[in-house]
């Protein structure tokens, strides 16, 4: 069965479901042939153990994102940031703040995110309108901000390029030109900022004052050009994946008015139904690494150096791994595997971090404002290779 996948066609974001099952049923392993050969993963099990296959299998040294993957783009700070490394090496550089993450140091800052979404929520509660996405894009970028040690305007602006970067022009492979233009600013703006850092380096326990301090081994500090890097690289992943899958809950809740009663009703199925968007409509549509040996995966012989991608969208909704995977179900039953935040040596540093502020955020909207009317037709989702979610979420409601 020939099957026409391209990540970056907009006939495929138009519908990617059935290319992800026909994919699933009949061609697991696939090769890219318009991509240099590289191979798409798209069943659960196998991306499952390509995680755990981590460093022994696969490198994350030459990029773990589309561009460099499929389009031979440079990988920006390449094996300087904490994704971009394997073994001892991602471990130490991951080690430098990995406490600040952990449960019980996330779960310390619920009472400071909690204000931070009050703080955001009270204006628009005068206006009767609001945005679900920006509320809990400016909640999630503050956080990481303030975690990082940067000035939250300084954040917006690099949020700002970065949200250049992540438009795409269907006509065009990849970031447009204007794009690309963006995510050099960005980077320009980094590393402008971290010569600052190091004359006037922000208080502990900032990130910053960790990686300007402290080595990340004995005889080893980390450079203008890694802290420029880590900070981007933090700033994307910290305030990309809570806003969408937020704004999408919202979506699937309105298209299932029961279970957003259930939930009205009783705010523990919350955290529940955040795992079952991410499950149901993954932000994060594809990463991956590349081989490091040579390796047969239904009956597909990949070659070292092959780049592989794993498809987390189609692994949610894969049936050999979840019941009626196609049904958005918040009551479904905790799955012992998941692929929401990734998994092994890599799994995402802040899912901690990311589930309870999904949880805040929708409590604190839901009990502000419990009645509402969502704007279905003025949604707006964004569709690409890498990122696809809904980015505009506007409700109506009466002013307070």
């Amino acid at each position: 069965m020939n099957i026409n996948y391209n990540p970056y066609s907009k006939e495929f974001w138009k519908d990617p479901w059935t290319i992800y099952k026909q994919l699933r049923d009949n061609d697991p392993v696939h090769c890219m042939e318009d991509f240099g050969g590289a191979w798409a993963l798209s069943r659960f099990e196998d991306i499952w153990n390509a995680h755990l296959g981590s460093y022994k299998d696969y490198t994350s040294r030459f990029g773990t994102s589309p561009p460099p993957l499929l389009l031979g783009e440079d990988s920006g700070p390449g094996h300087v940031s904490i994704p971009t490394n394997d073994g001892q090496d991602h471990r130490d550089y991951r080690n430098t703040i990995a406490e600040r993450y952990t449960q019980p140091s996330i779960a310390q800052m619920e009472k400071d995110i909690r204000k931070l979404t009050q703080e955001e929520l009270k204006p628009a509660l005068k206006t009767g309108k609001l945005d679900i996405h920006e509320v809990a894009r400016r909640v999630s970028l503050f956080t990481i901000a303030d975690m990082i040690g940067i000035d939250r305007e300084v954040a917006l602006k690099a949020r700002h390029f970065i949200d250049i970067f992540y438009e795409r022009d269907p006509n065009i492979v990849g970031a447009t030109p204007k794009g690309q233009e963006a995510f050099g600013q960005c980077m320009g703006l980094m590393l402008e900022m971290a010569e600052t850092w190091r004359k006037d380096v922000p208080p502990s326990p900032s990130h910053i004052n960790t990686w300007v301090n402290k080595r990340v081994r004995e005889d080893t500090f980390m450079t203008n050009e890694q802290i420029a890097g880590n900070t981007s690289m933090l700033i994307i992943t910290g305030s990309d994946t809570v806003p969408f899958n937020t704004a999408n809950l919202f979506f699937y809740l309105n298209q299932h008015p029961q279970q957003l009663e259930m939930i009205k009703k009783d705010f523990s199925l919350i955290p529940n139904a955040f795992e079952e968007c991410v499950r149901f409509d993954h932000p994060t549509n594809i990463l991956g690494r590349k081989l490091v040996k040579d390796l047969e995966l239904h009956g597909k012989k990949m070659k070292k150096g092959d780049a592989v991608i794993y498809l987390y969208q189609s692994a949610g909704r894969d049936e050999r791994e979840f019941k009626d995977p196609d049904a958005f179900d918040i009551l479904r039953p905790t799955p012992t595997r998941n692929l929401n935040f990734g998994h092994g040596p890599h799994k995402c540093l802040g899912h901690h971090l990311a589930k309870l502020e999904g949880r805040i955020i929708i409590e604190e909207i839901l009990t502000s404002i419990p009645n509402y009317t969502l704007k279905e037709k003025e949604a707006k989702r964004m569709f690409g290779e890498f990122l696809q979610g809904y980015r505009r979420m506007p409700i109506e409601f009466d002013p307070s």
